[in-house]
Formats: C-alpha cells, structure tokens, sequence
C-alpha cells in the first residue's frame, strides 16, 4: 500500500518506520530540510521538503494513487487545509491529527477527515493503563509493535452498550484505556457506564485485536 504523510516530527516519523516495517511504500512531506534529511537518511524513504496546503506539493507527491494521507503536523488548522485539499485532489482515505476533541465531527467530515486521531487523549489513556495495569502494557514497550491500540464507536445493538466496565468481559492481553464522546473525555474505572456513540480506546496484543474488535462491536 502507498501512504503520505504530511509532517515529519515525532508521530511522522516513527509511523513512517512502522509503515516501512510493514513493507508499505512511505512518502514523508515536511516544511523543514533538517527533518526531512532525517528522515530520509534514517528511514531510507522519500522525504520531499513542502508545504503540505500546497496543490502542487500533493499532485507531485502522486495523492490521487495514494491509499490513504495522513496529516501529523502540529496545528489542527493545518492538517484540516491539507485534509480537504488532499480530499479534493482525489485520495481515496485521509486521517488528520487533531489536538482538540471539541471539534464537531460533522464539520471534520466535511473537511474531508475520514479518520481523527486524537495522540494526546490516546496517550493519556495509555499512561493511565501503564500506572494501573502493568501487566498489560509492559508488552507493548518490551516488543514495540506487538501492542496497538485501536478506537470502536459503540452502535446501537452493541454487547456492550449499556454495560459498566466492571461487567464487560474481554480477552486477557486487552484493556478499554478510555471513553470520548462530542463533550467529554473520560479515563473509565470499574464503575463507568459505557453508551451508545461513546468512542472507545481499546489497548490488545496484536494477536487478539481482530477478536476484540469483534467482541465490542
């Protein structure tokens, strides 16, 4: 598969090595020379230094044949302009780094946003887990890539809609990290009602994540 991403500070950077890991073809666009010599020299991939708002930036780096661009500059204002230009110029699927949760998700989809990603909620939910239950997240840093975490909106008619975290069963090597909705963000303990259009964070072992996937579905 072939990805762009668009901004190469820490999160461009290490999802492009996962990427390359996965033997996916990776272009990496970044404003400044220095990251993408870095980038280019460390990783071993294309590192084209451009302003990812700019047409002929995306129609150079080749959009329309990509499987999906995925915006991780710094400024949600940024990866939404890079959203919807890439959408227009014809990219199949677009995700966007987006640092505030208020955002209203009609208006993301609107901008051509497929798929939000919200680091900074997953990375406190992610620490929560690591303080509270090490033996669950000790694999993901002892076999980087054995881990993933993954978000699931709860739908009408789902098993676990309705249910407290403390009554969801769920395989050994799993755990819910947190819940978010339009208006909140929330940490879950054994007392948290999960609801129909909650978005949850769930942290598995890569062998078990499709049959979670599936559970809480």
């Amino acid at each position: 598969m072939y990805f762009i991403i668009v901004g190469g500070g820490d999160l461009g950077y290490y999802l492009a090595q996962l990427l390359l890991e996965e033997e996916h073809d990776v272009v990496v666009i970044d404003k400044l020379k220095e990251r993408c010599e870095k980038i280019g020299n460390e990783l071993d991939l294309v590192a084209t230094r451009g302003d990812g708002t700019e047409q002929q930036v995306l129609e150079n780096a080749n959009v329309k044949e990509s499987d999906a661009l995925i915006a991780l500059t710094g400024q949600d204002e940024t990866n939404m302009i890079v959203s919807l230009l890439a959408k227009d110029l014809g990219a199949t699927s677009v995700a966007a780094r987006i640092s505030k949760v208020q955002y209203d998700e009609k208006v993301l989809k609107k901008l051509g946003i497929d798929i939000v990603i919200h680091p900074e909620a997953a990375a406190a939910g992610y620490i929560a887990e690591l303080i509270t239950k090490p033996e669950v997240l000790d694999l993901a840093f002892i076999s980087r890539g054995q881990a993933e975490i993954m978000e699931i909106e709860v739908q009408k008619g789902s098993r676990i809609a309705g249910k407290k975290v403390k009554n969801i069963e769920h395989p050994s090597g799993s755990a819910i990290i947190a819940l978010y909705d339009e208006d909140r963000l929330e940490i879950p303990d054994p007392e948290t009602k999960i609801n129909v259009g909650d978005k949850v964070l769930l942290l598995a072992k890569t062998e078990i994540a499709e049959k979670v996937r599936e559970m809480f579905s």
